[in-house]
């Protein structure tokens, strides 16, 4: 018996043959960079993300890191050095490790502005000292006002004179830091 065969179809000029599937994963791509763009371009060089630095550095206890966050008029004025900053704040080292959560409401900057106020929620978790492992130490949210200005480069930096009640005063204050180890 014989075989039929059929004849394939000569391809047209111009047809990559790109399926449908194709384009919706190069549609995605696409996608992907344009958020990663936007991302970098717009949230990491926000108020927001300046301030979720400085708390990042509170919880880890970098002292350093969290003056380089300070706005440069406050450092000249109140704490020429880091150290007069840790001496002068207890955010400085009294609460290494025991910031859970942070909850900034968004920033309503524009371009143009070179200062906003935001409002943050900083949960320290309660002392431990003398509480046996099994005893959870419950955490306590403190709201305050956090003044964020533009410096020279165009980076955001956070004035502690202004910030909590407007005369630099934080209501982190009344969380109870970590003392001091005995080691």
């Amino acid at each position: 018996m014989a075989k039929t065969v059929r004849r394939s179809k000569p391809k047209t000029e111009g047809d990559y043959g790109i399926k449908f599937t194709e384009i919706i994963v190069i549609v995605l791509v696409l996608a992907g960079i344009g958020v990663g763009i936007r991302y970098y371009f717009s949230y990491k060089k926000s108020p927001s993300f300046a301030l979720q630095q400085y708390f990042g550095a509170v919880k880890g206890g970098n002292v350093q890191a969290q003056y380089d966050l300070l706005d440069d008029d406050d450092k000249s004025q109140y704490m020429p050095t880091s150290k007069d900053y840790s001496h002068l704040f207890v955010q400085a080292h009294g609460y290494t490790s025991r910031v859970t959560d942070v909850t900034i409401e968004p920033s309503p900057v524009s371009p143009t502005t070179d200062e906003v106020t935001l409002k943050a929620t900083v949960s320290i978790q309660a002392n431990a000292t003398g509480k046996e492992l099994y005893q959870a130490a419950g955490s306590k949210g403190f709201t305050d006002n956090y003044v964020m200005r533009k410096d020279k480069a165009g980076a955001w930096k956070l004035v502690l004179s202004k910030s909590g009640d407007g005369n630099g005063v934080l209501t982190l204050k009344d969380a109870s830091p970590t003392p001091d180890s005995q080691f």
